[in-house]
């Protein structure tokens, strides 16, 4: 994933994963996880601008998390969305 912050402000907060500067302000981020909703939340954490490049998998965990956290600001019921599954496997 693509993340807009410089590459030495993530890597210091990267310790299992590879980080590669794309300019000043941007930086390309490669992590793993035990789920992919874990490694979404691992990379919201940094709160900027996230481009996901893939896999579609990791698409879905964020929008499952964002479903969710949407949920937690309101009383509605959480929708998982289509093909949600919930595991990284695939």
């Amino acid at each position: 994933m693509i993340l807009d912050l410089p590459a030495a402000t993530v890597s210091r907060y990267t310790r299992d994963g590879v980080v590669e500067e794309l300019g000043p302000k941007r930086c390309r981020l490669v992590l793993g996880s035990w789920s992919w909703p874990g490694l979404a939340a691992a990379i919201g954490r940094f709160d900027t601008d996230i481009e996901v490049v893939g896999p579609a998998e990791l698409k879905r965990a964020f929008a499952h998390l964002a479903r969710r956290y949407a949920k937690a600001a309101t009383d509605a019921p959480v929708d998982h969305g289509p093909g949600w599954t919930g595991s990284a496997e695939t």
